[in-house]
């Protein structure tokens, strides 16, 4: 074991007391829920005034002119109470961007986040060259006709029935300009040597010791038991193991950055429209399908006219164990400066992948909330679901939660959901933490288990609230909608006998 790890440990038992463990299997339950390795996010918002007032026009083409304002202002003061509890200070288009910054971390992630949160696109879009546009976003299999034309049947269909799907219809400019735009920011503001300075509680005003791994230790010790910690002083091997713990963590640092979308529906199958039929027989029955759609959508009720997308950028941290021995030789124990970080060319930022996700702005004419809380709502589950649509994808970005429970003959417990996108579909590896050579923490899969029809905890961000609505409003109940699983708590998954008290679960395929 490298020096600089060796050191941790000793820091580490200083902060050791009160903090519970997911490796032993006498861990209670609450503890099982609220601690284990996650991985740590910093999330981010490209917002676009331009791409805001675009959808704005859009709508008001697409409905009566006026009836878009008034259909906000009807809902927004359906009692002087709600009236007054609305905070929006903007349009019903900004409104997403607005509400971005109070939305929390899921709770499978660490908050890493940085300062800057929001971001004006516009302004960062004007220094960047079609040149570096074409660089960074080449086109690709995905954009021809064909493959639109698929995606086009699945979000209109997914639109119309309220699921968690894109209705996002044509290429945006924000979409063609994102990731050169995206690019330019990391590397002119530093962000990756900002990410492991953060890990580091760097402090310039500190001349003594710039650095120091609180924080690395507080996150490293929530996967160990007070005992594995007082042991960790005299035995070399467990010392190792929770230092080497404690720096694989930082392998999993990410950056998600997010396009937020407020957009009437009437206005996506309005487009979808009229691009299919100026596609003619290139998409086939897409024209009947929009019309179909539309249909749909038209029936709904008037508070269901809109939905947040979620467009999302997903980059990884670059972290190995010759980058961290070289942090800690060069940086760290000479206490250098974020400046010589950032001039060692040590840290770097690479993409991993991009989602849409979508969800409606739900029962907007029956709830006693202000509308503003009823975008957070939706807001809020479209990220949920891009995230989750981001695991699915890419196996890097997939974390391990931990088995809360069972009943030892094949039925077990975790405490997720239709938050984290679970279907009855799934498959699930259950994995065994061990340590290598090394002292470093990997998993063995022992087993797989599917969860079970019925038995899917319900618990997207607002379910309880949703859940008395319909039971208040019963005429406005949104049928994709389960009231009796939002109070499960878990989700029950079926596999082969055995107690699994202590191990963990991974998603291993998504249907």
């Amino acid at each position: 074991m490298k020096h600089f790890t060796k050191s941790l440990a000793f820091i580490a038992l200083a902060a050791a007391v009160g903090i519970p463990s997911v490796s032993a299997k006498s861990a209670a339950t609450d503890s099982l829920v609220n601690n284990f390795m996650r991985s740590s996010i910093y999330t981010i918002l490209l917002n676009s005034k331009a791409q805001n007032d675009r959808y704005e026009k859009e709508a008001k083409e697409a409905m009566n002119a006026d009836a878009i304002m008034s259909l906000a202002k009807s809902i927004a003061n359906t009692d002087a109470k709600k009236a007054a509890n609305d905070s929006s200070a903007g349009t019903l288009f900004s409104l997403p961007a607005e509400l971005f910054p109070s939305i929390e971390i899921p709770a499978q992630f660490n908050d890493h986040n940085l300062e800057a949160r929001v971001l004006d696109f516009d302004a960062l879009r004007a220094n960047v060259t079609d040149e570096e546009k074409n660089k960074y976003n080449p086109k690709t299999k995905n954009q021809k006709a064909g493959a639109f034309a698929k995606g086009l049947a699945g979000s209109l269909l997914g639109g119309a029935a309220g699921k968690s799907e894109s209705s996002m219809v044509r290429v945006d400019e924000v979409d063609e300009y994102l990731p050169a735009v995206l690019h330019k920011y990391f590397a002119a503001n530093n962000t990756a040597a900002s990410l492991l300075a953060k890990w580091y509680n760097y402090d310039a005003a500190n001349a003594d010791s710039h650095w120091n791994m609180d924080l690395v230790t507080e996150r490293g010790n929530y996967n160990f038991t007070k005992d594995d910690l007082a042991r960790a002083a005299t035995d070399q091997a467990m010392m190792n193991k929770v230092s080497q713990t404690a720096f694989d963590m930082i392998n999993n640092t990410y950056v998600l950055a997010f396009n937020l979308r407020f957009r009437s529906y009437q206005a996506v199958v309005k487009e979808a429209a009229a691009m299919a039929k100026a596609a003619g027989s290139m998409f086939g029955g897409i024209g009947q399908l929009a019309a179909t759609a539309g249909s749909a959508i038209a029936s709904a009720a008037a508070g269901d006219g809109y939905t947040v997308q979620a467009v999302s950028h997903l980059y990884k941290l670059k972290w190995n164990d010759d980058l961290n021995q070289n942090f800690a030789v060069n940086i760290y124990e000479k206490n250098a400066s974020v400046e010589d970080l950032i001039a060692s060319g040590l840290c770097e930022l690479e993409f991993v992948g991009k989602e849409k996700a979508s969800a409606n702005v739900r029962q907007s004419l029956f709830s006693d909330k202000p509308f503003s809380d009823l975008v957070k709502r939706a807001t809020t589950r479209a990220i949920d679901a891009a995230i989750a649509k981001l695991q699915a994808k890419n196996e890097v970005f997939r974390t391990v939660m931990p088995i809360i429970g069972g009943d030892g003959n094949g039925i077990i417990h975790a405490a997720i959901g239709t938050k984290e996108g679970l279907n009855e579909k799934d498959e699930y590896e259950i994995l065994e933490a061990q340590e290598d050579a090394n002292g470093k923490t990997i998993y063995k899969s022992v087993g797989s288990v599917k969860p079970v029809k019925g038995k899917i905890w319900n618990n997207v961000y607002g379910a309880e609230e949703e859940a008395a609505e319909n039971r208040a409003k019963a005429e406005a109940k949104n049928k994709d909608f389960d009231d009796e699983a939002v109070n499960l708590g878990y989700s029950e998954f079926k596999g082969k006998k055995g107690d699994y008290t202590g191990y963990f679960l991974r998603l291993k395929k998504k249907k």
